[in-house]
């Protein structure tokens, strides 16, 4: 099992759009694919209680991780038509996206 980590920064004011594009379209479409097991959309604490519990404060605005039963699985989401269709229009609301993946060594009941 993997995870894919993407981290998006809104631009300015477009923090409910981009949040609606990822949670209604992105995410929604992304979850009937095969391989995929979970997602979840985080939105970090806001800077002042972060401040208060010593928390990093992250630049980004957004965090969306997906859990996938293998790479080869989110490969083939990558390069179906579907992906583009509904990730593409994500970049209207973003100014920043980066992402990292990662391989689960061990996993717990959410």
């Amino acid at each position: 099992m993997i995870t894919l980590h993407v981290y998006m920064t809104a631009k300015p004011g477009k923090e409910s759009e981009l949040e609606a594009g990822i949670r209604d379209s992105w995410i929604a479409t992304m979850s009937e694919q095969p391989g995929f097991l979970h997602a979840a959309l985080l939105k970090p604490f806001s800077d002042a209680a972060l401040d208060a519990l010593g928390g990093l404060k992250p630049s980004h605005t957004f965090e969306v991780v997906s859990f996938w039963g293998s790479e080869e699985k989110r490969l083939e989401w990558v390069a179906r038509p579907a992906h583009d269709e509904v990730f593409m229009p994500l970049f209207e609301n973003v100014a920043e996206v980066k992402h990292t993946l990662s391989t689960v060594e061990h996993g717990w009941e959410l």
